[in-house]
């Protein structure tokens, strides 16, 4: 409710965006085996997205040319991502939800 009285398109959790890469990088990579039904991915990504630090941008400039500190962190949380999602994937695989 209050959300959308202040809410604009532009505020975004990066995190969001780099699990989302590194979940498909995964399935591309076919390095491991990834559950890929709708669900799972769902699943994956909120796992991961709940042990991520959030990083959150709100400036339409700010997202397409990142300096290079916000380019330095994202880097790190590409990094930090990709075990998070390894995890999550691990335990999708453990106790399937779907």
């Amino acid at each position: 409710m209050y959300k959308e009285m202040y809410y604009h398109d532009d505020l975004e959790n990066l995190a969001e965006e780099v699990v989302f890469e590194q979940i498909h990088l995964l399935i591309q990579g076919d390095e491991i085996d990834v559950p890929e039904s709708e669900v799972s991915i769902q699943d994956i990504a909120a796992i991961a997205l709940n042990n991520m630090p959030a990083k959150y941008c709100c400036n339409f400039l700010e997202k397409r040319k990142p300096g290079e500190q916000l380019k330095d962190e994202v880097e790190d949380l590409k990094d930090y991502a990709k075990k998070q999602v390894l995890k999550a994937i691990n335990k999708v695989k453990e106790t399937p939800h779907d």
